[in-house]
């Protein structure tokens, strides 16, 4: 049964069934991302009802489980075509640059409490891995982009697979178990870094996955290490901002957590840069700049 034919059998339900299934109904038509991601306790929870009105209702609409209920809104969850031109007709109807620029901001404050110990163990694998690899693609590229620009300040092994000449995935080829896989992905979710992924699994490569639902193909079992954040906003597209904030975090485990080596490679970094005067400095227009 697809998702659709799950809402048409609870429409066709409604009117025979009693108040708390009623009211259990309404929250799953109501909240149908609810249904995908949370558990049958917490979903019960949320609607305000007691779990056992759930079992009630999945059996009510002729299912065996909650299992079975779930997945449709989970296959819908994954599939939700046309976000881009929908959430933009909704910025053109009327979303308040206020409202706009709040909810981004508020991305910076949105990353949970738990994810604390699950970073320090992504510090862990990065800093103990022989390579590591980088994808990120699209709106995702400059997260990518900046952990490895922010690494090759003190490390040496860092490899941004960004497909120049079209070889997006040719660094890869060497790729085992010493290595480890950073690959950042929302959703709409690119095909290349799911694909990268499933190739660092195969090889036995470990993985860690920088995406926005359980649900995101970038986690397709327990081999990937899991970094979930909210990334909706009034935009049409999603906001890198807290991904950016957990990649900063990262990088700065790694260099707590570098010793000497990293405060050398830092201080050979900061040396190649000044021969290179890739900095601008107070006065260098008066020393013969474009306005000399």
């Amino acid at each position: 049964m697809n998702f659709q034919a799950v809402c048409q059998q609870i429409e066709k339900s409604y009117a025979g069934l009693s108040p708390q299934l009623k009211q259990a109904a309404r929250y799953a038509l109501d909240h149908p991302d609810d249904v995908a991601l949370q558990s049958m306790r917490r979903l019960a929870s949320m609607a305000g009802v007691h779990p056992s009105t759930m079992v009630r209702l999945v059996r009510e609409l002729g299912m065996e489980g909650y299992t079975e209920f779930r997945e449709p809104f989970r296959t819908r969850l994954r599939t939700a075509p046309g976000a881009y031109s929908r959430d933009a007709r909704s910025l053109q109807q009327g979303t308040s640059v206020e409202r706009l620029m709040q909810d981004v901001f508020d991305q910076g404050r949105s990353i949970p409490r738990e994810l604390t110990n699950q970073l320090s163990h992504c510090a862990d694998l990065l800093g103990q891995a022989r390579h590591i690899y980088v994808a990120g693609v699209r709106s995702c590229f400059p997260v990518a982009f900046y952990f490895q620009y922010a690494c090759r300040m003190f490390r040496d092994n860092v490899v941004l697979l960004d497909g120049q000449g079209g070889t997006f995935a040719d660094d890869l080829r060497r790729i085992g178990p010493e290595d480890v896989v950073l690959a950042v992905s929302f959703q709409p979710y690119s095909r290349n870094v799911v694909r990268v992924v499933d190739f660092a699994i195969s090889r036995k490569a470990r993985v860690i996955a920088l995406t926005d639902s359980p649900l995101s193909p970038l986690l397709p079992g327990d081999d990937v290490v899991p970094l979930v954040l909210r990334s909706a906003t009034p935009s049409f597209f999603h906001s890198v901002v807290p991904a950016m904030a957990v990649i900063q975090g990262l990088v700065m485990m790694l260099i707590a957590n570098g010793g000497d080596a990293a405060l050398d490679g830092l201080e050979d970094s900061e040396s190649q840069l000044d021969a290179f005067e890739a900095y601008w400095l107070d006065g260098d227009r008066r020393r013969g700049g474009l306005l000399s």
